[in-house]
């Protein structure tokens, strides 16, 4: 069992786990034959003090940097995308990268819109692995999080 399933597990919250080919970007998403626009999608970034940024947004949304560096309290020269050893880090893979985290070093930004969406889909922790869950889900695991409008439109 990976880490995000064991982090829902620990904080009992339901869950259902679907699998599929590996999806590697946004390209591959009709493998899962999932409605993804019913999904969170994640982004993950370092920040310059060291921490960690998990990003979520609707799957069909676009991030709006400008708006996301200022709910992070940096600037958007001072994003970085985090690498493969960091979110490996997290117990995640790139393709699967999770809003579900209860790491300690880890900022979960959610934009306004994800703690009220209901049922979505989201990253299960490696490409092959979608989740389906509640979103409130998301900030009641994590140890600290961020709400802000960050997406485009």
């Amino acid at each position: 069992m990976n880490q995000v399933l064991q982090t829902l597990d620990a904080a009992g919250e339901p869950y259902r786990v679907h699998t599929h080919p590996p999806i590697r970007g946004e390209g591959d998403l009709h493998v899962t034959g999932l409605d993804w626009t019913r999904s969170v999608k994640t982004l993950a970034f370092v920040l310059p003090a060291g921490t960690i940024a998990l990003v979520g947004v609707p799957g069909p949304a676009r991030v709006g940097y400008g708006a996301l560096a200022r709910a992070l309290g940096v600037s958007r020269s001072q994003l970085r995308p985090a690498p493969p050893d960091v979110i490996a880090g997290l117990g995640m893979e790139p393709g699967g990268v999770s809003p579900v985290c209860a790491d300690a070093g880890v900022t979960l930004l959610l934009d306004a819109s994800v703690p009220g969406m209901g049922t979505v889909y989201c990253g299960g922790g490696n490409p092959v692995t979608t989740l389906e869950l509640d979103a409130g889900a998301f900030a009641r695991v994590a140890v600290r999080t961020v709400v802000a409008p960050i997406v485009n439109g």
